[in-house]
C-alpha cells in the first residue's frame, strides 16, 4: 500500500537540498497520503524547451523517466534530474504485478514543471 508521510517529506527535502542548484524554485507536497510531488517553478535554464518541449508552459515527467532521454543534448540536466529521480524514490519499492492488476509500490512520484495554473519561469 503506498504510503506518503510528511517525515518521509521531510528525509526527501533534506536528500534535494544537498545537490539541487541555489537559483531553482521547487516545491515539495505529499498529495492523499500516497504520493510526494516536486513542481519545479523556475530555474535559469529552460527545461521545457532543453527536454524538446518548447512553447509549452508546464509539463509532468512521467515516473518512468529515463534521464538521458529526457534531455539527450544536456548530459548536466540529465545527471541532475537522474539524482532528483532517486532522491525522490528514496525508500522506495515496486513489487507490482501488472498482469495480475495487483500494485504494490512505497510511493507514488509526481514530478513536474511548471503548472497549469502557474506556468515554469525562466529566472534571470
Amino acid at each position: 500500500m503506498a504510503i506518503m508521510t510528511q517525515e518521509k517529506k521531510a528525509t526527501i527535502a533534506t536528500e534535494l537540498k544537498k545537490f539541487m542548484p541555489k537559483d531553482w524554485k521547487y516545491s515539495l507536497s505529499v498529495r492523499h497520503h500516497s504520493e510526494i510531488v516536486m513542481i519545479i517553478r523556475s530555474a535559469p535554464i529552460d527545461l521545457l524547451e532543453a527536454s524538446g518541449l518548447a512553447g509549452d508552459k508546464e509539463c509532468r515527467v512521467s515516473r518512468y523517466f529515463r534521464p538521458a532521454e529526457l534531455f539527450p543534448k544536456n548530459p548536466e540536466l540529465a545527471e541532475l534530474f537522474g539524482k532528483i529521480k532517486d532522491a525522490l524514490n528514496l525508500g522506495n519499492y515496486d513489487k507490482s504485478d501488472v498482469m495480475t492488476d495487483y500494485f504494490d509500490v512505497g510511493h507514488y512520484v509526481d514530478l513536474r514543471i511548471g503548472k497549469w495554473d502557474k506556468p515554469f519561469q525562466i529566472a534571470a
